[in-house]
């Protein structure tokens, strides 16, 4: 998430004005890098420097971007944008670092404060549109955090914490992290359509614990 604070000059007529005449003249950031993990194009911050490099000096625009001191655990950048007449823009970004940490996540929670920033505070669309697809996505999780919530509070018999830890091992070693796959389990193992595990009572975790635990008995043959 960018934290931002924004900051300008007591009279920003000139550089407003300036601004409104460079981004009639923007191009678009050329998506020139995909995202590993989401597999979505963008567009680096090389590109949005590419977009802008040849236009805002024509207005007497320019961009300042510094790092700021932080406790370590985030990146903050500050990006100036400034005009001739001395008028200026400024927006903070302070963006937390990622799970690697150390210089290496400092240094891609830089680059990608930089990057939001710069295409921010000219205009340049940078990001593909995903077409409304990652809001859909935080809304399923949403509607999904409400039901587990709905069901355990609905539940007057609930797990205990070691048999929900023992069921989350098991579940994970059939079926990894694949939730539509344990609900389908468990739906077929009960008998009716389980949509959260908060559902499952002591007695159906003991069950289903138990039933999983235990090697089905082989009939031994007839001699």
């Amino acid at each position: 998430m960018c934290n931002v604070g924004s900051f300008q000059s007591p009279d920003i007529g000139e550089i407003a004005k300036a601004l409104a005449e460079a981004q009639g003249e923007l191009p678009a950031a050329v998506k020139n890098a995909q995202n590993p993990h989401l597999k979505n194009k963008y567009a680096d911050i090389k590109a949005v420097y590419d977009a802008i490099r040849d236009v805002l000096p024509k207005h007497g625009l320019a961009v300042v971007q510094t790092m700021l001191p932080t406790d370590g655990t985030k990146a903050h950048v500050r990006t100036t944008l400034a005009h001739s007449s001395g008028q200026w823009f400024a927006g903070e970004c302070v963006m937390p670092l990622d799970r690697q940490g150390g210089a290496q996540g400092m240094g891609s929670a830089i680059t990608y404060a930089r990057r939001y920033s710069l295409a921010a505070i000219v205009g340049v669309v940078s990001d593909e549109d995903d077409d409304g697809n990652a809001a859909q996505g935080r809304t399923a999780r949403a509607q999904a955090q409400q039901q587990r919530a709905v069901a355990k509070a609905a539940n007057q018999n609930p797990a205990s914490d070691p048999q929900r830890k023992k069921f989350f091992v098991i579940m994970r070693q059939r079926h990894g992290d694949d939730r539509n796959a344990m609900l389908q389990e468990l739906s077929q193992f009960f008998g009716r359509e389980i949509q959260t595990s908060n559902e499952l009572t002591k007695d159906d975790m003991a069950a289903f614990i138990d039933a999983v635990e235990t090697p089905p008995i082989q009939e031994e043959e007839a001699y």
